[in-house]
């Protein structure tokens, strides 16, 4: 029943015309359809005319001076109408100056037959109309002088409450305006969309792409996620056990080497050492598993020769490659390959990965201070380390 109801409401759209969203000076979207959703208007009226006759907004609206919440219906009945007009239901076609007549308001109007009835969705928000009675309905409600049936596109837009509502010494709240869920974030599941925002400034536009890079409006001073989005769901996308899949687009496992040897960390959802080794261990790319590399044939090697030269002299290209994007060599590697040469235990090669002047310097200092255990991978012993390792032990 719902979906013909929601199939009805866009075939009435269709042929009404609803309002489009509206565009703000600098040409963002600054009307959202989720703030004011479908409304059917089968009403033949002109504000415009009304305005220029120096009639008063409160003479058709006399509700909204006392008016506190966005549901209230404020449209005119027929009590504020027959004012004016001689409506007389007896006479539906009554000549009358001004009109009278059934068919000057009510279009498609046929004797004894139900007239078409406004449907207006409330809109979510929170608003008081007697709190801005003080204020000129223009002020909010622009265009209306210019308009003969006024729709959403005269209703008031992020920016012009802006206009006079800004900062101030009192803090500001996104829920101050917008309805708020358990637990004091913004609502923005409703059965006619979702709200996200529109614009960038206050609300961090959410354009295409936004999911994936949106790293700068988080950081931004005064953003507003945290209005929508409780931490929680920055850390299950960030730390969580079981990643979104819908991150990377499709086929990305085929084209990622190109971030990759780029050198784009990939660390903040994948752990190196263990996820791509995995993975390229089941292709039949890494060390352990089966593949169709063979270190020892020239013609399968997956390096060329002399990348790792065992004996001095040797190009040894890895240790550039090492030290320039040592992610990539951790994606087929594991932290046992390299300790066969680079440590200091009995059956390694003893091979320095460290410069000249390596040992005892700031650098090896602060590394040891920072994450010992990393150190004692290769180096077991105290003479071995190039810090004070009575002082750094007794602390």
């Amino acid at each position: 029943m719902k979906a013909r109801i929601v199939l009805l409401l866009l075939c009435m759209a269709s042929v009404i015309g609803l309002a489009q969203p509206v565009l703000s000076d600098d040409g963002a979207q600054d009307w959202s359809p989720v703030v004011y959703p479908l409304q059917r208007l089968p009403l033949i009226f002109s504000h415009q005319k009304h305005l220029a006759r120096g009639v008063d907004c409160a003479a058709c609206h006399p509700s909204a001076t006392s008016s506190q919440s966005a549901v209230d219906n404020l449209l005119p009945t027929e009590v504020q109408c027959r004012a004016c007009h001689a409506i007389d239901r007896a006479d539906p076609t009554k000549a009358a100056t001004p009109t009278a007549a059934c068919t000057a308001c009510h279009p498609g109007w046929t004797p004894n037959k139900v007239v078409q009835q406004t449907y207006l969705t409330p809109p979510p928000l929170k608003f008081a109309h007697a709190r801005h009675q003080q204020l000129a309905c223009e002020t909010c409600h622009t265009g209306i002088r210019g308009v003969d049936l006024a729709t959403t596109l005269q209703l008031p837009t992020m920016s012009s409450c802006l206009s006079c509502h800004k900062s101030g010494d009192e803090e500001r709240h996104c829920t101050d305006c917008h309805l708020a869920k358990l637990g004091g974030l913004m609502q923005t599941q409703f059965e006619h969309g979702q709200l996200v925002p529109g614009r960038d400034g206050l609300g961090d536009q959410h354009g295409p792409g936004f999911t994936n890079n949106h790293t700068q409006e988080a950081r931004q001073a005064g953003s507003t996620c945290n209005a929508c989005h409780d931490r929680s769901e920055c850390v299950e996308c960030h730390q969580g056990v079981v990643k979104p899949t819908d991150f990377h687009p499709a086929n990305y496992v085929v084209l990622h080497v190109v971030d990759a040897k780029r050198g784009k960390d990939c660390s903040a959802c994948h752990r190196a050492e263990s996820f791509c080794v995995a993975c390229h261990e089941r292709s039949g790319v890494g060390t352990r598993a089966a593949s169709q590399f063979n270190a020892f044939d020239p013609s399968q090697r997956f390096h060329p020769v002399g990348w790792s030269s065992q004996t001095s002299g040797g190009p040894n290209f890895h240790a550039q490659e090492a030290r320039r994007n040592i992610t990539a060599c951790t994606s087929c590697h594991r932290e046992e390959d390299c300790l066969t040469c680079h440590s200091a235990q009995g059956t390694a090669m003893h091979a320095s990965p460290h410069p000249v002047g390596w040992r005892g310097s700031s650098r090896c200092r602060a590394l040891d201070r920072g994450n010992r255990r990393m150190c004692l991978r290769c180096h077991v012993t105290r003479d071995e380390l190039g810090c004070d390792w009575s002082k750094a032990s007794s602390r």
